[in-house]
């Protein structure tokens, strides 16, 4: 009976301290009604790859930035903000205005470029500085395109890979290859910096570049004019140099004339380029003479002087012979002509 008692006296105080509330507000006059809203907030487990150190923020995983307060609901950038990698060397700059999009077409509410575990293989020949990276979320877009930029570590570089040759891509899931993106680097900063319009996962590569192939020359054309001389008359001799090597260089072009050495010239030649190089040379004995120049092979053949005709002289004329002769026919003519004429009459 005791314990009934005890019993029912526990009830009346838990009732009336439930209804205190009520009291209150029917003490202050009218009636209210409180509706108390809970709202679920969303839970986010981290990325593959682990995140940067350091806690996520406004409701993001450790190592991505929120975009709460910086873009809008249809992702237009109200302010610029930057988001780092993991290891801070990649920094996604995003100006105002740009539109940020997830593969969806939402908003997206965080962004982190974190350390992949199982990258993809890289391209052929190319070596991977670094490490690579996933990013969050994968596959959104930036319109305009968003700014890249990635400071790498020189020693991160192998030997044989120029810093001229570094360049990042990201891995499009779809076709299975990287992509790589027009970068421009400042070997003073160890800077690499890229526009970049879809996120994906993302990665620098290094290429070695070979050595080029050495100057290489080859002669063509070898040209003799006239091939056929006077003793002491000069014969031209020309030939085509082209450098089709891999460097510029010097080259020797020898002149040989009937197995002897004539003539030389140096010339230097850039790379694809020709050049053509003329010699001159007379002879003072007749016979055939063989040309060489650096294995191009031809002749020419230098003439005797033909004997001199010594011109028959010319004996000067008697003018006054002919003209007395002249004279004396003028005369037996008319001593005829008026002999006739005095026989007639």
């Amino acid at each position: 009976m005791r314990r009934a008692v005890y019993a029912f006296i526990l009830i009346i105080i838990l009732a009336f301290l439930g209804g205190f509330p009520a009291y209150l507000a029917l003490g202050q006059g009218g009636s209210q009604t409180v509706t108390i809203t809970v709202t679920a907030q969303p839970v986010y487990s981290p990325p593959t790859g682990g995140g940067g150190g350091g806690g996520g923020a406004a409701g993001c995983p450790a190592g991505e930035m929120s975009t709460t307060g910086r873009v809008t609901a249809k992702g237009i950038a109200t302010q610029p903000f930057m988001v780092k990698s993991f290891d801070e060397r990649f920094r996604l700059i995003i100006n105002k205005g740009i539109i940020a999009l997830t593969r969806h077409g939402t908003c997206p509410r965080c962004i982190g470029i974190h350390e992949m575990t199982q990258p993809p293989s890289p391209p052929e020949g190319a070596y991977i500085i670094g490490v690579m990276y996933d990013v969050v979320p994968d596959g959104a877009t930036f319109t305009p395109p968003a700014v890249l930029e990635y400071s790498y570590d020189p020693s991160d570089i192998p030997a044989g890979v120029t810093e001229q040759s570094l360049v990042i891509a990201y891995y499009d899931g779809a076709t299975g290859k990287w992509m790589e993106l027009d970068s421009i680097v400042d070997t003073e900063a160890n800077a690499i910096t890229a526009k970049i319009s879809r996120f994906n996962d993302l990665a620098v590569f290094g290429y070695r570049v070979e050595a080029p192939a050495p100057p290489a020359f080859e002669c063509s054309w070898l040209s003799i004019s006239p091939t056929e001389v006077d003793i002491g008359e000069t014969v031209n001799i020309t030939i085509l140099v082209a450098n089709t090597g891999g460097q510029s260089g010097n080259y020797q072009v020898i002149l040989k004339i009937n197995g002897v050495v004539a003539e030389e010239k140096n010339i230097v030649l850039d790379v694809g380029a020709s050049e053509q190089v003329s010699f001159s040379t007379s002879r003072d004995t007749a016979g055939i003479y063989s040309v060489e120049v650096n294995g191009l092979t031809g002749a020419f053949v230098v003439k005797e002087n033909p004997t001199p005709v010594e011109p028959t002289p010319v004996k000067p004329i008697n003018w006054w012979l002919i003209g007395g002769i002249i004279a004396a026919a003028g005369i037996v003519a008319l001593v005829i002509f008026l002999l006739r004429r005095r026989m007639i009459f």
